[in-house]
């Protein structure tokens, strides 16, 4: 959909008179495209667009000579956007605004949305209907990568015929930001439109880490282990581990010991080795190192530190269909 500018014409004479009112640019800005476009001027030199975002604030982007369009980043739109146009013409500066709206019925947008990956190939996100929405209201969701490749959800969850969520198998065609949209439609009304720019790292729910071993000798027990599979290659360092240590059958008595490790020491810790000869466990979970957003527990490891034993576990978690 590409809207025309109902546009307001602006006199700025700080610098440069303007032209006559009646030299509309006829601004017309595409959602989909998140380009925006007027009519070329004969004389026009450079100028600039302005996109105003109600969180992000101003993004300008320059306008060479004889230049008529500008395209933006995606961005969220549905809370409205407005746009400017400036340009040059005969040294004389025309200016006009476009203020984009969210169309539909307010309140009808998919709410409460939300994307999360698990086992780093896998995608669910969910949304509920709008306060104000229809009984007849169906959504729909398409998710565009940062190279403009756009698809809708291929496997859609239900909650009484109404779409409510998405699963995706085939997470192939994301990149590192991706921008998805949940539209609708229904016979009784405009359905307002919910859109979002997700960054693939902070929505993955990392797995617990690999090949957790334990190996003790007289001093200490060497606990170490393998950063897990991740939807994207991240070195050591984009990793935290929470690592819960507990004497057997004591997991009631408040004796846990919960540690935090970051990824560039190592993937390992060395446990002090302890005066009794009770056996131990070790379970870890995994986080990004900038936000304690922590996944599942790993099945825990059973040690003995009055010998010098290892042992190992390799988590894999059963895919779900």
């Amino acid at each position: 959909m590409v809207l025309d500018s109902a546009w307001l014409l602006t006199q700025e004479q700080q610098d440069l008179p303007t032209v006559k009112p009646n030299a509309s640019l006829n601004v017309k800005f595409d959602p989909q495209t998140t380009k925006l476009t007027w009519d070329c001027k004969e004389n026009a030199s450079s100028g600039e667009c302005v996109l105003i975002h109600k969180e992000k604030g101003p993004i300008k982007k320059k306008v060479k000579d004889s230049e008529c369009q500008c395209t933006f980043q995606d961005y969220s739109l549905h809370g409205g956007v407005t746009l400017t146009v400036e340009v040059h013409v005969n040294q004389r500066r025309l200016s006009e605004m476009l203020v984009y709206t969210n169309p539909g019925r307010e309140g009808t947008a998919a709410q409460n949305f939300s994307c999360v990956i698990y086992d780093a190939d896998f995608m669910n996100c969910s949304w509920a209907k709008g306060r104000a929405a229809p009984d007849d209201v169906q959504y729909f969701l398409y998710i565009r990568s940062k190279k403009r490749i756009e698809r809708e959800c291929p496997r859609y969850l239900k909650d009484s015929g109404t779409h409510v969520g998405c699963h995706l198998q085939d997470l192939s065609g994301l990149t590192s930001y991706n921008y998805f949209l949940v539209n609708g439609t229904s016979q009784e009304t405009g359905i307002q439109f919910f859109d979002s720019v997700l960054l693939l790292k902070e929505i993955e729910q990392y797995n617990p880490p690999d090949n957790i071993t334990v190996q003790c000798n007289e001093s200490h027990c060497l606990i170490r282990w393998e950063k897990p599979r991740t939807r994207q290659q991240w070195p050591n360092r984009e990793f935290q581990y929470q690592l819960d240590i507990q004497r057997r059958r004591d997991t009631s008595s408040g004796r846990s010991q919960l540690i935090v490790v970051f990824g560039d020491s190592g993937n390992r810790y060395n446990f002090p080795k302890p005066g009794s000869k009770a056996k131990h466990t070790v379970k870890i979970r995994t986080a990004d190192a900038r936000k304690a957003h922590w996944g599942a527990w790993s099945q825990p490891v059973e040690f003995d530190s009055s010998r010098a034993t290892g042992y190992s576990l390799r988590f894999r978690r059963s895919k779900i269909n």
